[in-house]
C-alpha cells in the first residue's frame, strides 16, 4: 500500500513481482502455488500496467494486481452486500463510556472448572 494521494508505478509492480518471485523461488512451499499480490494506492502512473502475470514454464503461478483505494472500498461493499447499511445501528447514540459499561455488564463467558475435566 502506498501513502494517500500517491500514484502506483513500475517501481511498485515490481516491488511485488519481487516478493512473489522470492516465494516461488524459496523452496519453502511444496506443490505448485499459484499467488496473487495486489499493490494499493490512490491512482496509476501513465506507463504502468494495471495486471502483471508471473509464469513459470507457461504456467501461470502468480499475479502482481495494481488497484486504486476506491476501486477496493468499492469492492468491499459490494461483497459485503452493503451490510453496513442494512444493519440497524443500535447503539449509535451512546457515547464510548458509557457503551463500553453497558458491553462489560454483559454475561457473555462461562467459568470452566479445568481441576475436573468430563471425560
Amino acid at each position: 500500500m502506498k501513502k494517500g494521494r500517491s500514484e502506483i508505478g513500475g517501481e511498485e509492480m515490481s516491488q511485488a513481482d519481487g516478493h512473489v518471485q522470492d516465494f516461488l523461488e524459496s523452496g519453502a512451499i511444496e506443490g505448485t502455488p499459484m499467488f496473487r499480490a495486489f499493490v494499493g494506492g490512490h491512482g496509476f502512473s501513465a506507463k504502468t500496467a494495471a495486471e502483471k502475470v508471473i509464469r513459470e514454464d507457461d504456467v501461470v503461478r502468480g499475479r502482481v494486481q495494481a488497484t486504486t483505494y476506491h476501486q477496493l472500498t468499492r469492492t468491499a461493499n459490494k461483497r459485503l452486500f452493503r451490510l453496513k447499511e442494512r444493519i440497524p445501528a443500535r447503539d449509535e447514540d451512546v457515547s464510548g463510556v458509557d457503551l463500553s459499561t453497558k458491553v462489560m455488564q454483559i454475561a457473555s463467558q462461562v467459568s470452566l472448572d479445568l481441576a475436573n475435566p468430563q471425560s
